[in-house]
């Protein structure tokens, strides 16, 4: 059986640092971005190219991300988006506040299963 999907609310709040964290890896263009993460997570964050493009426009205003147009030998250009050294700052201490939120939230289900 499959799992259940995440809830929009949850997807969105971490959308950012899952972008980051995929962008991290190499420079990448828009389908390549949907399909790496489509692939973490057992599929839970498949974003509709609607979805994800008004993110890398957002991400890149912030300054975390930058993006240029590049030709590739078939032709047609694209935009290949890449992280910044702004946005490894941000997702490193995007990723340390996570890492505690998910600890505080873990320890009060973990007690709520005791009662």
């Amino acid at each position: 059986m499959a799992p259940a999907s995440f809830s929009s609310d949850l997807i969105r709040s971490c959308a950012d640092m899952v972008i980051l964290t995929v962008l991290r890896s190499r420079p990448m263009h828009g389908y390549d971005v949907l399909q790496s993460m489509g692939e973490f997570g057992d599929g839970q964050f498949r974003f509709k190219q609607g979805t994800l493009y008004p993110l890398l426009y957002r991400l890149e205003r912030e300054g975390w991300i930058k993006s240029k147009w590049q030709v590739p030998e078939t032709g047609k250009k694209r935009k290949v988006y890449s992280i910044t050294a702004e946005g490894r700052r941000v997702l490193k201490q995007r990723t340390q506040q996570w890492e505690r939120f998910s600890t505080s939230v873990n320890a009060i289900l973990w007690e709520g299963k005791h009662e």
